[in-house]
């Protein structure tokens, strides 16, 4: 029997394409209707266009290209939404902040190195619930006055330092930030080069070697968790048992030591012993001591990286804009007359450096990338988001949204003020830099209180300049930021120079002031 003939080619290519586009349509129909963002290559993805450098800045014009404040990618199956606009993370995070308020989770990060002690980084559920709670109770706004005369005394420090060694501003920086967080939280009186400040920066470095990597393999692959360290290829077996023990004495001994400076009576107050004294009888003797160590150690890697990068970043637009410095000076001036250094008392008296504070922390966001895990099948504006996506604040486009804050990229605080040199209230305080929702800085009064002081401190008493070749000429920095998990100005050099001999003598007699 013979084969029927071969059709016209034109009617074969005609089948075919019925038949492609019925598959296509058929496909189509079962795809959710996700969010716009780049067409995807067969099984990869989207991989080749997740940004690997300034990434924030990057998913801000893939939302201007699509025309859209949230964006999809899609990467071996896994979803990653972006949210470019403050109204965006706020209707997901914070008004349905019951599925938004997860962390995406990661087998290096939570398993193998065991940052999971960490509330910060800890899943949503009863556990970070009670220990987030916890820390509340001595970080609420009316908790946090208790703080400033530590804060006080750290900053007279800074000021001394920058005095005796003004080339080494960046550890004198650092230096303040584990002082004034070591003595709150463990009652510890520390000096430069305290093997504790030590140990934790070491713990801390781990973190951002672990989330500047991007994903490891075996984030993908969890099996390979159970791979031998020997195995060629498992280096990422070693690097985890490395840092794991760093992690782990960065909550552990600072405790140890703080409880037996309480038991000793040697111990000043501190965030350990009311935390202690709070959880005696509540909880069993090994529960109190696995919760106290992971919410205090916390504390540490939640509060050094907001005031060191802020401080830098402040440091640098001094340098850049003087005028701004000439400003706030006259403002100090005529409040405190030379005679004394601010407390944080006068913060109402002195707007223009509150102003200062808020352009700040706008202009450079410490974290520009904030990530949160949606539990649950959602939709917003008509797009589906599924369970399991990340999802990401993208803040440093909320806090340069040309709609908030006009002409976003230079520094200028006094967007923040009226024409009198009272604060504006109709331009909003850049919240979106402590995060949304429940995952929101807990530490964001404390942090806010102590970056005010070191800001209105500084400019009290000292003439922040360019550094100065060989040549006597004049170093301009660049405005330029580190492309990392924690953005901070890349290395830049400068000079401070007491106002007047009256500056000096106060700078060398700052102390301790109590409010």
């Amino acid at each position: 029997m013979e084969l029927p003939p071969v059709p016209h080619p034109l009617v074969a290519y005609l089948c075919a394409g019925l038949l492609l586009a019925g598959l296509v349509a058929t496909r189509l129909r079962r795809r959710p209707h996700y969010p716009p963002g780049p067409k995807g290559l067969p099984l990869i993805g989207n991989l080749f266009d997740i940004p690997t450098d300034y990434a924030w800045r990057i998913y801000r014009v893939f939302g201007d290209q699509y025309g859209s404040d949230i964006i999809h990618f899609e990467v071996f199956g896994t979803h990653l939404v972006i949210l470019n606009s403050a109204k965006a993370a706020r209707d997901l995070f914070e008004k349905r902040s019951s599925i938004y308020s997860d962390r995406p989770r990661s087998v290096m990060l939570h398993e193998l190195t065991r940052w999971s002690r960490s509330f910060g980084f800890m899943q949503h559920g009863d556990e970070w619930r009670e220990h987030r709670r916890l820390f509340n109770m001595h970080f609420r706004p009316s908790a946090t006055t208790q703080y400033h005369a530590k804060q006080k005394s750290a900053v007279c420090t800074l000021l001394r330092s920058l005095l005796d060694a003004p080339e080494q501003f960046r550890e004198h920086v650092h230096f303040m930030a584990g002082d004034v967080i070591m003595g709150i939280v463990y009652g510890f009186d520390v000096q430069p080069g305290d093997s504790r400040l030590q140990l934790v920066e070491k713990a801390v470095m781990t973190l951002n070697q672990i989330v500047n990597a991007g994903v490891y393999l075996v984030d993908v692959i969890p099996a390979l968790k159970y791979i031998p360290a020997w195995f060629p290829g498992a280096g990422f077996k070693r690097h985890a048992a490395e840092w794991k023990k760093l992690v782990d004495d960065m909550f552990e001994i600072p405790y140890r030591e703080s409880m037996k400076s309480l038991q000793e009576g040697k111990s000043e107050s501190s965030f350990a012993a009311s935390l202690l004294a709070q959880l005696e009888g509540q909880e069993s003797p090994d529960n109190i001591e696995r919760i106290a160590m992971d919410v205090l150690g916390t504390t540490y890697v939640a509060g050094s990286d907001t005031i060191i990068t802020a401080t830098s970043t402040f440091l640098l637009a001094m340098i850049l804009h003087p005028e701004v410095q000439i400003t706030v000076q006259a403002e100090l001036d005529a409040l405190l007359e030379g005679a004394r250094l601010p407390n944080i008392s006068d913060k109402a008296a002195l707007p223009s450096v509150t102003a200062v504070l808020q352009e700040v922390l706008r202009w450079n966001p410490g974290l520009p990338l904030v990530p949160h895990r949606v539990v649950a099948d959602d939709e917003y504006k008509g797009y589906h988001i599924p369970a399991g996506a990340a999802v990401i604040g993208n803040t440093w486009a909320m806090l340069h949204d040309e709609t908030t804050y006009p002409d976003p990229e230079p520094f200028k605080p006094q967007r923040f003020l009226n024409k009198d040199g009272t604060l504006n209230s109709e331009v909003p305080y850049p919240t979106d830099v402590f995060g949304h929702g429940r995952r929101m800085c807990p530490g964001r009064h404390f942090a806010h209180d102590m970056l005010w002081l070191t800001i209105a401190s500084i400019l009290t008493v000292y003439k922040v300049e360019r550094d100065v070749d060989e040549d006597g000429q004049e170093i301009t920095p660049t405005a330029s930021f580190t492309s990392r998990f924690v953005s901070v100005p890349t290395p830049f050099r400068c000079r401070f120079t007491p106002r007047s001999a009256s500056a000096e003598s106060l700078i060398r007699s700052s102390g301790v002031s109590t409010e």
